[in-house]
């Protein structure tokens, strides 16, 4: 019975690791989102964006000390250009205050090519914060003609852009038409100057329809892990061309691929993180969806961004309304499966109270077996060490049987030659002797007594224990010995209790056993129990 119920224990205990394993599953299925590699990369680079930030304040600062440290008008111009580039993507209040230094260091320093660039970075950072007529104007105005071909490649480059960004807010078709033709002439003048500029290069494939050309020239030594703010720009060209070729999921990962690098280079002047936010959402990944467009948000509010503000803001509203519909939809869920859990708990502990009263049921069984079974056992242990005195007697029986029927055989023999010699006088003294006897009956007692403390070794001093202090017996020196009132009750242990039979083992009166039996009664500590005390040894 005891195995039984370890047995059930056990089966209960293995079923409730079951059930636990497949709650567990259904919550984290319930729970998972389309995971991939590079998004669950771009949710590490967001826990570390602060790390990022205090980098480029570490730079920024490495800046304005070598600003601060500069003498000559060269010295300085140079360090609020590098100031203007680094603050570019990042803050662009910051970035036009120190533009406009160069400016006026650039007039200046009077030369011409310097003073035409440093207005192209301007219009450059005019063309970011959405001042695209004012940057179309600076564009118009440079003149390049004669000066050096990058300095031409940024002028144009800087038209295509302006342009660029014309087409995609004009609403007049004929506008956009205009804006894009001028789009292109800016373009191929740019890769006419700087033949190796591949983003150029492939966004004029990409025009022309040779999607698989321009992400062959854009992927060539471009491995997932590049992190450069080059790399940044040229996964978003891939993700643009992947968009027009309906890619979607390659679309999301360059998409992401681009954000992971303009948030390790710090660039919070971008539009892949917010173009990611609103396809997550329509693929139902709301919880990123919500995170990333708060992230754009904020980096748009830090950098001063004004145009990224008003094109974030359009979709945040929405993923807000998702994400609050989302938490109700949670809660009702929550609800609902709080619910649930209550009524499997409840069911759980009726479960638990009728086991318990099974495994009660259980152990009162198993307590009764093993009264039974260890009454059984007593029961055998005296049938055995009966068993073994009656063998240990009937052994010892059979010898001193024999060993009186030899000692008789030789006093037969004896007495036979005696007889035979005629010496009637030493037959008549030999019969009447009582030496012989004497004898037997000593031998006798030797051997009861040495087979009974073979048998009962702690007789004696059990014995003892039962009498009061005062009243013990002076145990004989010889240890394998019993004197005549310990025989008396080893007797008595034996089973032979009747004062006759005890009477004729020891070849004395009644009234001896009597009073050896009453006397020692008297010396108990418990009287009245003595002799049943002493069967119990």
């Amino acid at each position: 019975m005891l195995f039984h119920s370890q047995i059930i224990i056990r089966t209960f205990a293995r079923d409730m690791r079951q059930v636990l394993f497949l709650l567990i599953c259904l919550m984290g299925c319930l729970s998972c989102t389309k995971d991939d590699d590079v998004l669950l990369e771009l949710d590490k680079t967001l826990s570390d964006y602060q790390w990022y930030i205090k980098q480029k304040d570490i730079e920024l600062n490495r800046l304005k000390e070598r600003l601060r440290k500069s003498e000559s008008t060269e010295d300085r111009y140079a360090a609020t250009m590098d100031l203007y580039r680094a603050y570019q993507n990042f803050s662009l209040d910051s970035a036009l205050v120190y533009i406009k230094q160069s400016l006026e260091l650039a007039d200046k320093l009077g030369e011409q090519e310097r003073i035409i660039d440093t207005h192209l970075s301007l219009a450059f950072l005019y063309n970011y914060v959405g001042m695209h007529y004012e940057a179309l104007e600076i564009f118009k105005e440079q003149d390049v003609t004669g000066h050096s071909d990058w300095l031409r490649r940024s002028h144009f480059y800087l038209g295509a852009n302006v342009y660029k960004n014309l087409f995609s807010y004009s609403v007049d078709k004929e506008q956009k038409d205009y804006y894009r033709r001028q789009m292109e002439i800016c373009r191929d003048s740019a890769i006419a100057y700087a033949p190796d500029d591949v983003i150029f290069q492939a966004e004029r494939l990409s025009d022309k329809g040779k999607m698989q050309k321009a992400v062959e020239l854009l992927s060539n030594n471009l491995p997932d892990s590049l992190t450069t703010h080059e790399a940044g720009l040229r996964y978003y060209i891939l993700s643009e061309i992947y968009e027009k070729m309906h890619q979607r999921d390659m679309q999301i990962k360059y998409l992401a691929l681009s954000s992971i690098a303009g948030i390790k280079n710090a660039v919070r002047e971008y539009i892949s993180l917010r173009k990611l936010a609103v396809l997550l959402y329509e693929n139902n990944d709301i919880d990123r969806a919500y995170t990333y467009i708060h992230r754009c948000i904020d980096d748009a509010n830090a950098c001063n961004a004004r145009m990224r503000m008003v094109e974030t803001s359009t979709f945040l509203s929405v993923i807000d309304s998702a994400v609050v519909k989302q938490k109700q939809e949670s809660r009702n869920t929550l609800l609902m499966t709080t619910a649930v859990i209550s009524l499997l708990l409840v069911l759980l502990v009726v479960a638990l109270i009728l086991l318990r009263r099974k495994m009660n049921l259980l152990q009162h069984s198993e307590k009764e077996l093993m009264r039974m079974n260890n009454q059984v056992n007593d029961t055998i242990l005296q049938l055995r060490a009966t068993n073994e005195v009656k063998e240990e007697y009937i052994t010892r029986f059979m010898h001193l049987c024999l060993d009186y029927i030899n000692k008789m055989e030789n006093y037969r023999s004896h007495l036979n030659k005696v007889a035979r010699k005629r010496n009637f006088d030493e037959l008549y003294e030999t019969i009447q002797s009582t030496r012989y006897i004497n004898k037997e009956i000593n031998d006798f007692y030797n051997s009861f007594d040495e087979a009974f403390l073979h048998i009962f070794p702690t007789f004696m001093e059990d014995f003892n224990k039962l009498l009061r202090p005062d009243s013990k017996i002076v145990l004989p020196k010889c240890k394998d010995r019993l004197n005549t009132e310990l025989r008396i009750y080893a007797l008595l242990k034996l089973g032979i209790s009747d004062s006759a039979q005890v009477q004729k083992f020891l070849r004395c009166s009644a009234s001896t056993v009597y009073n050896y039996r009453t006397n020692m009664r008297n010396k108990a500590i418990n009287r009245d129990t003595f002799e049943q005390d002493v069967l119990n040894l």
